[in-house]
């Protein structure tokens, strides 16, 4: 088929376990890569535009609560995943790798942002689950400063999981080496799926139940709603990259460049679709009018236990 056909361009690509590897061969792209790779591109760009709005808001613009905390760590994450996706894109399409350093400096940043993205998802959908099953234990237990302390705790262990895998095996001979990557990635893997990934399910299939009963008799609480959606859609788009990849590591075996690509581009669409959940969530209202995006924001991440927030002119608007 003609779209498949390769073109005439020869670059030096690199693809592995980490979007765009440390190992360097020279291969054809096909036609249909530099389509998934620009369509890629395009979407980081729009995920960076979105979380870049949330990050100004949630930062500057409204006032912080438990649950902001958590969203505004996640939009950092999604944030830095975007940057390096599109930068590692870009050299790509342009054919100018990178050096060495900065290649590597990209690549462990990319999964970084990746892997907390997973834990702060995790996190804020436990923490919810908490606050519906056990709501007395929840608020007389949690701190004050639970969710900033929660939140450093889980970029340093995102900060060491990514460091193992990327530098643990360095100094090792090449037949060491293989042995060692294979049973560092089945380690984290084991980490990553069946701890974070099951937590995550179970908190978030609880938050469901509970938007179904509360739909029955009154709007849904928007936080629950749009931690379900978030879930759903890292279960859909990112969790396939990341399996990918650990099939990648831990066999050794080839996968082709549109398979690795495509994974890619499927967990940009996620760190992209986060943004849009909170506005198109938080402009379901019952008052006619859309509103503001800072209005759209306040509405989702409100503090359950709310029935007012505060416009940006400082009056009080019912929600």
């Amino acid at each position: 088929m003609a779209e498949l056909s390769t073109i005439s361009l020869r670059t030096t690509v690199t693809l592995e376990s980490n979007g765009i590897g440390n190992y360097s061969s020279t291969e054809y792209l096909l036609t249909l890569d530099i389509n998934l790779l620009s369509l890629t591109l395009v979407f980081s760009v729009l995920g960076l535009v979105g979380n870049g709005i949330v990050l100004w808001f949630l930062g500057f613009r409204i006032k912080r609560n438990n649950f902001t905390i958590y969203i505004l760590n996640l939009a950092l994450a999604d944030f830095l995943f975007l940057l390096c996706s599109c930068v590692i894109v870009l050299s790509i399409l342009l054919m100018t790798i990178p050096a060495h350093f900065h290649q590597i400096s990209l690549t462990v940043s990319k999964d970084l942002a990746y892997t907390t993205g997973l834990y702060l998802l995790t996190a804020i959908s436990l923490e919810r689950c908490l606050c519906t099953l056990y709501p007395f234990w929840y608020h007389s237990q949690r701190s004050k400063h639970q969710s900033t302390v929660v939140c450093i705790l889980l970029w340093v262990l995102s900060c060491s999981v990514t460091g193992i895998e990327h530098f643990f095996c360095k100094p090792l001979s090449w037949n060491q080496y293989l042995n060692c990557e294979k049973s560092v990635f089945l380690s984290t893997g084991v980490l990553n799926f069946l701890f974070f990934t099951p937590v995550m399910v179970f908190s978030s299939l609880t938050l469901f139940i509970k938007i179904q009963r509360s739909s029955q008799h009154q709007y849904p609480l928007k936080p629950y709603v749009v931690i379900v959606i978030s879930v759903l859609v890292f279960l859909i788009f990112a969790l396939p990259f990341k399996v990918m990849m650990l099939i990648l590591n831990t066999h050794h075996s080839y996968i082709s460049s549109t398979l690795i690509i495509s994974s890619i581009l499927f967990s940009v669409i996620n760190s992209t679709a986060n943004p849009f959940v909170y506005f198109m969530v938080g402009s379901q209202s019952k008052l006619r009018g859309r509103g503001s995006i800072k209005v759209a924001l306040q509405r989702v991440f409100k503090q359950e236990v709310e029935e007012k927030t505060i416009d940006s002119n400082g009056a009080e608007t019912e929600i």
